[in-house]
């Protein structure tokens, strides 16, 4: 009985310690924007979506407007490493890979938010995107 006890006191210990969180680092500049959108991509401002390796972007939700790429991810505008200001809105850039920030000339990859040049220690802002035949609301 002592042993069966024992097993399972030290499996519970062993996946309390296993079961640690990873901690996501964000700009503590950045609060938290509430927001819900669902657009149609029937829309013609939308057809770029259709096409891969595409992204377009949508001003007036998130924190400086989001991008969305045609596997249907959405970033923050906001550059990641700076505090809101005049500059911190990233742009496009033509291939569609990459966004970059004006203010500290780091480019970030679409595909996964990550600084690809420039020094960062934060990645890009993601929402959530959820598709429903032709509509995708993206929320955070």
């Amino acid at each position: 009985m002592k042993n069966k006890y024992f097993c399972m006191v030290a499996l519970f210990l062993l996946l309390f310690i296993a079961c640690k969180k990873n901690d996501i680092q964000r700009n503590p500049f950045l609060q938290e924007a509430k927001f819900s959108r669902t657009i149609n991509l029937r829309l013609v401002e939308y057809n770029k979506l259709k096409i891969p390796g595409n992204a377009v972007l949508i001003d007036n939700i998130g924190l400086r407007g989001v991008v969305v790429g045609n596997s249907y991810y959405a970033w923050d505008r906001a550059c990641p490493s700076q505090a809101l200001s005049e500059c911190s809105q990233m742009t496009l850039e033509d291939n569609n890979y990459f966004m970059y920030c004006p203010c500290n000339g780091v480019r970030y990859s679409l595909l996964n938010g990550q600084p690809q040049t420039g020094n960062s220690p934060y990645p890009m802002l993601n929402y959530q995107v959820v598709t429903n035949g032709d509509f995708l609301t993206i929320s955070n």
